[in-house]
């Protein structure tokens, strides 16, 4: 009975964070091109207006994210298992902010695999993509530790009904005590 009681507590806790948390959106617009060097064959750096620079390293068929300054390389290890031929992420980030805070806490960003489909009759690709994979990663952002942002937890948006609201839900009760490189990933 009192596993039980203190779960609803915790439940309860989470659920008022979330109400007084509140989100902002921004999509990856303010980019520019920069020299990749090993990290992929292109990299676009974007600017947020919370003062973080999002580095998106790419190529034909993948895609990786990165939250700077610190950190950068770490990050990029950093993938929720995708399924599909190539790997999209965002263009949206959800930015989490608490109640009468400047400075985001947590970061929601959409990672998809997909694949295109081929005909095999006429042999060619017809234009359609399939969704394989629909993955929401909740960030932790630490813009003093030795890494700007880590991955917290990953919602699978094709399997958990109301996925943007449990994502929320998971920022709220688990990023404040994420520690990144030491906490295990959910």
């Amino acid at each position: 009975m009192r596993v039980i009681m203190a779960l609803a507590a915790a439940l309860l806790v989470a659920s008022v964070a979330v109400a007084q948390d509140r989100s902002e959106f921004t999509r990856f617009e303010d980019c520019e091109d920069r020299d990749p060097g090993d990290l992929a064959p292109y990299l676009q750096v974007c600017s947020t207006p919370f003062g973080y620079e999002v580095w998106l390293p790419y190529s034909e068929h993948s895609s990786a994210m990165a939250i700077g300054p610190n950190g950068i390389e770490a990050q990029f290890d950093e993938r929720p298992e995708i399924g599909g031929l190539n790997m999209t992420i965002g263009p949206v980030m959800d930015w989490r902010f608490r109640s009468g805070e400047a400075e985001p806490f947590a970061g929601i960003i959409r990672y998809r695999g997909m694949t295109p489909v081929y005909d095999d009759e006429i042999g060619e690709f017809t234009g359609e993509i399939v969704t394989n994979s629909n993955v929401l990663v909740v960030l932790a952002l630490r813009a003093d530790g030795e890494m700007s942002a880590c991955h917290v937890a990953y919602v699978d948006a094709m399997e958990v009904p109301d996925a943007n609201a449990v994502a929320h839900r998971i920022a709220a009760r688990y990023v404040p005590g994420f520690q990144c490189g030491i906490s295990e990933v959910m």
